[in-house]
């Protein structure tokens, strides 16, 4: 990989994002408070180009990463309201690159008056392209006997890693059924 964007992965998804950086010459760092965040490791952290920048100022926001596209790796966490810009940042990825959009549980719950749920809708579409590869994360839940707890940093990244490495179209991480036993 040559050029890493690295969007929502300076918390849950800092392992995963490590490891793109590791295998990047470059890499740009999207966060509100993306000149604080530091992997503690000075050859990982040369790597990074921060730009700091929140997603709700979306012409800001797009301004600043057309400026370093196009991306051949783009690990991405973003809420799902966040339509347009995900429709912006699918332009920027590089020829036979490769987008890991990393999506919570509730990303596949239907949408108003039963439209596709917004994890589908990215599917369908991307899913027909062939410009660049496209492989989801799901987040899910593990269950453990009579409980069940929320995902791990550490597994959250490792799926974000399996999909980096041998994307697939959609990888859940844990289990999402039965719904009604995700923790509280």
């Amino acid at each position: 990989m040559t050029t890493t964007l690295l969007l929502g992965t300076t918390g849950m998804l800092s392992a995963a994002a490590a490891h793109a950086v590791a295998r990047s010459k470059k890499a740009v760092l999207v966060s509100r408070n993306a000149d604080a965040f530091s992997f503690n490791n000075d050859v990982l952290d040369h790597k990074i180009t921060p730009i700091n920048v929140s997603y709700d100022d979306e012409a800001a926001f797009l301004d600043a990463l057309e400026r370093h596209a196009p991306f051949d790796l783009a690990l991405t966490w973003l809420h799902p309201p966040a339509d347009i810009l995900r429709a912006a940042l699918d332009g920027m990825i590089a020829p036979q690159g490769r987008l890991v959009e990393v999506m919570g549980s509730r990303s596949l719950l239907l949408g108003k008056d039963g439209e596709a749920s917004i994890a589908e809708r990215r599917a369908q579409a991307l899913g027909l392209q062939d410009e660049f590869t496209y492989a989801q994360v799901i987040l899910g839940f593990m269950l453990e006997g009579a409980s069940s707890r929320w995902l791990t940093h550490a597994e959250i990244s490792a799926a974000a890693i399996a999909q980096m490495e041998h994307p697939q179209p959609r990888l859940v991480a844990g289990v999402l059924e039965p719904w009604e036993r995700r923790p509280k």
